[in-house]
């Protein structure tokens, strides 16, 4: 072999040796990879099936379960006033008394002219048994009778008006008048609220009409006792859905018997709507991503797949799964971060 050939012998096999380092070069990664791949670790669990309870939670205002603005029907001077502020009074109560004396005074003189009709239509009834031309003098003496008496009804409408008294048992606001001042017909004096009871007034978006019923249970609470819950239910639901923020206005009642909840509160309201059957995994298993959340199913062959789910109600350490798994389903709950979809997994210890 001449020189010149062996030249060529030797750049050939320089070259074999070349694409040979390439070749291991580019394939050493992937078999890293399946090494490392073959050697992750992983906890799993199986999805589950669970009976939980679904929650509306809302804004709501306390409302006094029966109020009422204490006014005057009448103008006149104020010369009694009973309105001992934020004491509680029963029903039948005297709150006001307004100056009465003319009327008195025109109610006795209309029951004193009464007595002497009522006699005179007596004699004359007398007179109509013999007397034919008597039933003239009858008539006329009985429609005396009723003018007078309509008088007297009216009068004592009027006195009933001059004296007011509480409607319903209940707490006394503040006094807005004062004893001898005269007053306009519509004045306020005071407030009146029964807050034995607490009705609670709040919206709940139209989704939920159909789970909504009355007598539902519901808690509520308020920033000024932190930590303490407030029970009652559902009296009644609006039969109408407000046009403009596709909502129904709910009323619940809630005991006060020990008086903690004034009218006007904010309260946050939740509903127990209903138990229901759902799917439930682990929280520690969602990863998000932007808008979207996945999970890792564990496939034949110990293989990983990636699969979206759309998350529903939340509870501590648990995910509701409204699609994308089945109770059943083995999914990783723990070390998902250097999974992908084909990678064989290890299960740890659990």
């Amino acid at each position: 072999m001449n020189k010149h050939s062996r030249l060529i012998w030797i750049l050939l096999l320089l070259l074999a040796c070349f694409l040979l380092y390439l070749f291991w070069d580019s394939s050493a990664p992937e078999q890293q990879n399946r090494r490392a791949d073959s050697n992750i670790f992983v906890t799993t669990s199986q999805v589950q099936s669970a009976q939980i309870t679904r929650n509306v939670d809302a804004l709501g205002t306390a409302l006094a379960y029966d109020s009422a603005r204490i006014v005057n029907a009448s103008s006149d001077y104020l010369i009694e006033l009973n309105i001992r502020e934020g004491q509680p009074v029963k029903k039948g109560d005297l709150i006001a008394r307004f100056n009465d004396t003319e009327e008195r005074a025109r109610i006795a003189e209309l029951k004193a002219l009464m007595t002497e009709q009522n006699r005179q239509l007596a004699r004359l009834k007398n007179l109509t048994r013999t007397q034919a031309s008597a039933q003239s003098l009858l008539d006329e003496q009985q429609a005396k009778v009723n003018a007078t008496q309509a008088q007297l009804d009216a009068l004592e409408a009027r006195l009933s008006e001059l004296v007011i008294h509480a409607p319903f048992d209940g707490v006394l606001g503040l006094r807005q008048v004062s004893n001898g001042a005269y007053l306009a017909s519509g004045t306020e004096l005071t407030t009146l609220d029964d807050i034995s009871k607490i009705r609670v007034e709040f919206n709940v978006a139209e989704r939920y009409l159909a789970a909504l019923q009355t007598d539902m249970p519901i808690s509520a609470d308020n920033i000024a006792y932190a930590g303490h819950l407030f029970h009652g239910k559902v009296k009644a639901i609006d039969p109408r859905i407000d046009p403009v923020t596709r909502s129904v206005k709910v009323h619940a009642v809630i005991d006060n018997a020990d008086l903690k909840l004034r009218p006007g509160m904010l309260l946050n309201v939740h509903v127990e709507l209903a138990k229901t059957a759902v799917v439930q995994i682990p929280e520690k298993a969602v990863m998000p991503l932007q808008s979207k959340h996945y999970v890792f199913v564990v496939e034949a062959g110990d293989k990983v797949r990636q699969v979206e789910i759309t998350p529903g109600q939340r509870l501590p350490g648990l995910v509701e799964v409204v699609s994308g798994l089945k109770a059943g389903d083995e999914i990783v709950t723990q070390g998902s971060q250097k999974l992908r979809t084909g990678v064989v997994i290890t299960r740890a210890e659990q």
